[in-house]
Protein backbone atom coordinates (compact mmCIF):
# COMPACT_ATOMS: atom_id res chain seq x y z
CA UNK A 1 0.00 0.00 0.00
CA UNK A 2 2.59 2.58 1.17
CA UNK A 3 4.58 1.72 -2.22
CA UNK A 4 1.28 2.00 -5.11
CA UNK A 5 0.46 5.32 -2.67
CA UNK A 6 4.31 6.70 -3.39
CA UNK A 7 4.46 5.90 -6.85
CA UNK A 8 0.93 7.01 -7.46
CA UNK A 9 2.00 10.30 -6.22
CA UNK A 10 5.11 10.64 -7.80
CA UNK A 11 2.95 9.62 -11.00
CA UNK A 12 0.76 12.22 -10.24
CA UNK A 13 2.86 15.30 -9.61
CA UNK A 14 4.95 14.30 -12.72
CA UNK A 15 2.03 14.88 -15.13
CA UNK A 16 1.40 18.29 -13.42
CA UNK A 17 4.55 19.91 -12.81
CA UNK A 18 5.41 18.15 -16.62
CA UNK A 19 2.89 19.84 -18.35
CA UNK A 20 3.42 23.46 -16.48
CA UNK A 21 7.71 23.24 -17.02
CA UNK A 22 6.84 22.52 -20.41
CA UNK A 23 3.75 25.05 -21.29
CA UNK A 24 6.81 27.20 -19.83
CA UNK A 25 9.31 25.90 -21.64
CA UNK A 26 7.17 26.32 -25.12
CA UNK A 27 6.57 29.52 -25.04
CA UNK A 28 9.77 31.52 -23.31
CA UNK A 29 12.91 29.26 -23.45
CA UNK A 30 11.93 26.78 -27.07
CA UNK A 31 12.44 29.83 -28.78
CA UNK A 32 15.03 30.70 -27.48
CA UNK A 33 16.79 27.24 -28.36
CA UNK A 34 15.55 27.95 -31.95
CA UNK A 35 16.92 31.54 -32.69
CA UNK A 36 20.24 30.35 -31.00
CA UNK A 37 20.37 27.21 -33.32
CA UNK A 38 20.31 29.77 -36.14
CA UNK A 39 23.84 31.38 -35.56
CA UNK A 40 25.49 27.65 -34.17
CA UNK A 41 27.39 27.27 -36.72
CA UNK A 42 29.20 29.55 -39.14
CA UNK A 43 29.21 27.64 -42.22
CA UNK A 44 28.02 24.10 -41.95
CA UNK A 45 29.65 21.12 -44.05
CA UNK A 46 27.50 20.48 -47.03
CA UNK A 47 27.20 16.88 -46.76
CA UNK A 48 27.52 16.65 -42.91
CA UNK A 49 25.31 14.09 -41.31
CA UNK A 50 22.92 15.46 -38.70
CA UNK A 51 22.02 14.08 -35.86
CA UNK A 52 17.99 13.25 -35.48
CA UNK A 53 15.77 15.45 -34.01
CA UNK A 54 11.87 15.53 -33.88
CA UNK A 55 10.18 18.13 -35.92
CA UNK A 56 9.13 22.22 -34.72
CA UNK A 57 5.83 22.02 -33.02
CA UNK A 58 3.40 18.95 -32.01
CA UNK A 59 6.20 16.66 -32.11
CA UNK A 60 8.94 18.77 -30.17
CA UNK A 61 6.13 19.40 -27.90
CA UNK A 62 5.28 16.29 -27.56
CA UNK A 63 8.78 14.82 -26.92
CA UNK A 64 9.45 17.48 -24.46
CA UNK A 65 6.06 16.49 -22.36
CA UNK A 66 7.40 12.81 -22.22
CA UNK A 67 11.47 13.80 -21.41
CA UNK A 68 10.13 16.10 -18.79
CA UNK A 69 7.34 13.94 -17.24
CA UNK A 70 9.85 11.28 -16.72
CA UNK A 71 12.67 13.49 -14.69
CA UNK A 72 9.40 14.98 -12.73
CA UNK A 73 8.24 11.44 -11.98
CA UNK A 74 11.89 10.81 -10.91
CA UNK A 75 12.60 13.39 -8.68
CA UNK A 76 9.44 13.07 -7.15
CA UNK A 77 10.00 9.78 -6.64
CA UNK A 78 13.30 10.94 -4.58
CA UNK A 79 11.29 14.05 -3.18
CA UNK A 80 8.65 11.98 -1.79
CA UNK A 81 10.90 9.29 -0.75
CA UNK A 82 12.99 11.52 1.26
CA UNK A 83 10.06 13.75 3.15
CA UNK A 84 8.32 10.73 4.43
CA UNK A 85 11.52 10.15 6.86
CA UNK A 86 10.17 13.23 8.40
CA UNK A 87 7.20 13.62 10.45
CA UNK A 88 4.29 16.15 10.11
CA UNK A 89 5.42 17.29 6.34
CA UNK A 90 2.64 19.99 4.64
CA UNK A 91 2.17 21.75 1.65
CA UNK A 92 3.94 24.66 3.36
CA UNK A 93 6.75 22.63 4.25
CA UNK A 94 6.60 20.71 1.05
CA UNK A 95 7.74 24.09 -0.76
CA UNK A 96 10.52 24.39 1.91
CA UNK A 97 12.04 21.27 0.79
CA UNK A 98 11.05 22.33 -3.29
CA UNK A 99 13.20 25.58 -2.62
CA UNK A 100 15.71 23.41 -1.10
CA UNK A 101 15.82 21.25 -4.11
CA UNK A 102 15.81 23.95 -6.76
CA UNK A 103 19.19 25.17 -4.76
CA UNK A 104 20.70 21.56 -4.77
CA UNK A 105 20.02 20.55 -8.17
CA UNK A 106 19.98 23.38 -10.03
CA UNK A 107 20.85 27.21 -8.32
CA UNK A 108 24.36 25.18 -6.80
CA UNK A 109 25.53 24.13 -9.95
CA UNK A 110 24.59 26.72 -12.52
CA UNK A 111 26.70 28.80 -10.59
CA UNK A 112 29.77 27.17 -12.20
CA UNK A 113 28.11 26.05 -14.88
CA UNK A 114 25.34 28.32 -16.26
CA UNK A 115 23.07 27.21 -18.40
CA UNK A 116 24.08 26.82 -22.05
CA UNK A 117 23.03 27.53 -25.68
CA UNK A 118 23.75 25.77 -28.84
CA UNK A 119 27.22 26.62 -30.38
CA UNK A 120 28.67 27.81 -26.79
CA UNK A 121 32.01 26.86 -26.21
CA UNK A 122 31.99 24.18 -23.30
CA UNK A 123 34.45 22.05 -21.36
CA UNK A 124 34.83 17.83 -21.67
CA UNK A 125 31.62 16.65 -20.54
CA UNK A 126 33.14 14.13 -18.64
CA UNK A 127 34.36 16.54 -16.53
CA UNK A 128 30.99 18.57 -16.45
CA UNK A 129 28.99 15.94 -15.30
CA UNK A 130 31.79 14.89 -12.40
CA UNK A 131 31.91 18.39 -11.16
CA UNK A 132 27.47 18.79 -11.64
CA UNK A 133 27.02 14.99 -9.49
CA UNK A 134 30.02 16.21 -6.72
CA UNK A 135 28.13 19.56 -6.61
CA UNK A 136 24.54 18.35 -6.02
CA UNK A 137 25.97 15.66 -3.04
CA UNK A 138 27.64 18.34 -1.52
CA UNK A 139 24.89 20.64 -1.63
CA UNK A 140 22.25 18.55 -0.69
CA UNK A 141 24.42 17.06 2.60
CA UNK A 142 25.19 20.43 3.67
CA UNK A 143 21.35 22.04 3.69
CA UNK A 144 20.48 18.61 5.47
CA UNK A 145 22.85 19.48 7.72
CA UNK A 146 21.98 22.92 8.15
CA UNK A 147 18.28 22.18 8.08
CA UNK A 148 18.15 19.25 10.64
CA UNK A 149 21.62 19.05 12.49
CA UNK A 150 22.99 20.71 15.98
CA UNK A 151 24.39 24.00 15.32
CA UNK A 152 28.11 22.05 15.32
CA UNK A 153 26.99 20.18 12.49
CA UNK A 154 25.31 23.67 10.56
CA UNK A 155 28.58 24.94 10.32
CA UNK A 156 29.83 21.73 8.63
CA UNK A 157 27.44 21.91 6.34
CA UNK A 158 28.13 25.86 5.85
CA UNK A 159 31.14 25.05 5.19
CA UNK A 160 30.83 21.55 2.81
CA UNK A 161 28.30 23.60 0.66
CA UNK A 162 31.34 25.96 -0.74
CA UNK A 163 34.25 23.24 -1.51
CA UNK A 164 32.84 22.55 -5.16
CA UNK A 165 33.19 25.98 -5.78
CA UNK A 166 36.24 26.52 -4.48
CA UNK A 167 37.73 23.86 -6.74
CA UNK A 168 35.88 25.64 -9.42
CA UNK A 169 33.88 23.60 -12.53
CA UNK A 170 36.07 22.79 -15.49
CA UNK A 171 36.25 25.36 -17.96
CA UNK A 172 37.01 25.19 -21.71
CA UNK A 173 39.91 26.86 -23.22
CA UNK A 174 38.62 29.60 -24.72
CA UNK A 175 35.30 31.33 -23.79
CA UNK A 176 32.48 32.07 -25.95
CA UNK A 177 31.09 30.62 -29.37
CA UNK A 178 31.76 28.22 -32.24
CA UNK A 179 30.32 31.30 -34.68
CA UNK A 180 33.19 34.00 -34.44
CA UNK A 181 31.17 36.77 -36.73
CA UNK A 182 30.65 39.88 -34.37
CA UNK A 183 27.28 40.17 -34.99
CA UNK A 184 25.99 36.57 -34.18
CA UNK A 185 28.51 37.18 -31.44
CA UNK A 186 26.29 39.59 -30.15
CA UNK A 187 22.93 37.86 -30.69
CA UNK A 188 23.94 35.44 -29.30
CA UNK A 189 25.24 36.68 -26.01
CA UNK A 190 21.75 38.11 -25.73
CA UNK A 191 20.02 34.90 -26.17
CA UNK A 192 22.36 33.24 -24.03
CA UNK A 193 21.43 35.90 -21.02
CA UNK A 194 17.54 35.72 -21.76
CA UNK A 195 18.12 31.28 -21.44
CA UNK A 196 19.65 32.36 -18.28
CA UNK A 197 16.75 34.13 -16.72
CA UNK A 198 14.34 31.63 -18.57
CA UNK A 199 15.58 28.45 -17.38
CA UNK A 200 16.05 29.94 -13.47
CA UNK A 201 12.59 30.83 -13.78
CA UNK A 202 11.52 27.77 -14.98
CA UNK A 203 13.14 25.36 -12.75
CA UNK A 204 11.79 27.44 -10.14
CA UNK A 205 8.39 26.99 -11.18
CA UNK A 206 8.98 23.45 -11.61
CA UNK A 207 10.52 22.63 -8.02
CA UNK A 208 7.63 24.59 -6.37
CA UNK A 209 4.97 22.72 -7.96
CA UNK A 210 6.54 19.72 -7.19
CA UNK A 211 7.80 20.57 -3.52
CA UNK A 212 4.01 21.64 -2.80
CA UNK A 213 2.13 18.90 -4.47
CA UNK A 214 4.59 16.60 -2.96
CA UNK A 215 3.97 18.05 0.56
CA UNK A 216 0.30 17.68 -0.19
CA UNK A 217 0.09 14.50 -1.11
CA UNK A 218 2.41 12.38 1.30
CA UNK A 219 0.45 14.66 4.21
CA UNK A 220 -2.90 13.10 2.44
CA UNK A 221 -2.15 9.73 1.27
CA UNK A 222 1.85 8.45 2.42
CA UNK A 223 2.26 9.75 5.80
CA UNK A 224 -1.27 8.62 7.28
CA UNK A 225 -0.31 5.13 6.26
CA UNK A 226 2.06 5.70 9.54
CA UNK A 227 1.06 8.44 11.98
CA UNK A 228 -2.71 9.02 11.55
CA UNK A 229 -1.70 11.66 13.87
CA UNK A 230 0.04 13.75 11.58
CA UNK A 231 -0.22 17.38 10.87
CA UNK A 232 -2.68 18.10 8.08
CA UNK A 233 -3.13 21.18 5.61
Amino acid sequence: MYFRNLVLSAFIIAILAGLIFSAYQAFFITPIILSSEVYEVLEPASHQIEAWSPEDGIERHTWSFATNFLLCFAYALILLSAMTVKSNITTIKGLYWGIAAYLTIFVAPALGLPPEIPGMEAAFLEGRQAWWIVTLIFTAVSLWMIAFQELFYKGIGVVLITIPHIFGAPQPESHGFANTDPQAVEALTTLWHQFIIQTSIANALLWLVIGASAGFLVNKFISPLDDSDDQRV
